[in-house]
């Protein structure tokens, strides 16, 4: 039954443009694979199977295909004249959801900001069937990533959707889609350093160490969103800018640093969670 849902759910890579695209989303998955216990190894394989973190990292992308409902899980509209995130202001009461997310009613809503800690707790729940928990694994491992890219923290032109760029010189971002400043954030950005996923995954680790972005204050999601939102205040440009070299070397950086730390977290995160399960009292007290 396990291999089923993961199969059902995983129904293919269906590339888009919503966060960090597929290849920023595995490199978020793979350090953070390489900074899990033991336990939380084990618990991963329990819940997924064969897949690792880094195969159902675009889970959630491609579950939002067809269930529209789901998309605000993955951004926050801080509007670009406020320094910070407000909760009231910015995260919209939940709608129903056929996937259990939680209804208006409940105590979370539709922001990623509240669906960090919402999938942390369902994961978390030893109550639940491992069908939802490794639903909320897959969310989990997708909207850390998410919320550290810059462009899902800032809602002003839909967190730079609206903002026409030319990248290196072209307007055209793919076959059939014109270059934004969301999607070359997303994709464009990554896509030019043509390396190799593993070439990335072993440059980012250097950079770790390097930077030691290991000993980076864990923190939680309201600090990583006003973190992200204010590097995309740095980041913006006015609509129909061009992208070259200079803006590349300066913005390559924050990328490298934010995939890294997103694994880091992902990481921390799933240790604290997925830990050995606890012997019933009635075990614990036999001889």
């Amino acid at each position: 039954m396990k291999r089923i849902l993961i199969g059902m759910l995983c129904l293919g890579s269906v590339i888009n443009a919503f966060a960090w695209g597929h290849e920023g989303h595995r490199l978020v998955a793979l350090v953070a694979e390489s900074r899990l216990t033991s336990e939380a190894r084990q618990q991963v394989h329990l819940l997924l199977g064969r897949d690792s973190i880094a195969d159902i990292a675009s889970f959630a992308d491609d579950y939002r295909q067809d269930h529209a409902s789901t998309g605000p899980w993955h951004y926050v509209d801080i509007p670009h004249t406020k320094p910070t995130y407000d909760r009231d202001r910015d995260c919209p009461a939940a709608t129903a959801s056929k996937s259990g997310a939680g209804t208006s009613s409940g105590p979370w809503r539709d922001c990623v900001v509240d669906r960090i800690p919402f999938f942390a707790a369902q994961l978390k729940n030893p109550t639940l069937s491992a069908k939802d928990r490794a639903f909320a694994l897959m969310m989990l491992v997708h909207l850390v990533g998410d919320i550290h890219q810059p462009m899902h923290a800032i809602g002003d032109a839909r967190g730079g959707n609206q903002i026409r760029v030319v990248f290196f010189g072209s307007e055209q971002c793919g076959e059939r889609q014109k270059c934004n400043l969301h999607n070359i954030w997303d994709d464009g950005l990554i896509e030019h350093r043509s390396l190799s996923e593993k070439k990335y995954a072993s440059l980012l680790e250097s950079e770790i160490v390097q930077h030691n972005w290991d000993k980076v204050a864990q923190e939680n999601p309201v600090v990583w969103a006003n973190q992200s939102h204010q590097l995309a205040i740095d980041a913006w440009v006015p609509d129909r800018a061009g992208i070259s070299k200079d803006y590349y070397n300066a913005e390559i950086a924050v990328v490298d640093r934010q995939l890294a730390l997103a694994g880091i977290r992902l990481a921390r995160m799933l240790n604290a969670i997925l830990v050995a399960p606890q012997p019933s009292s009635a075990e614990r007290t036999m001889p």
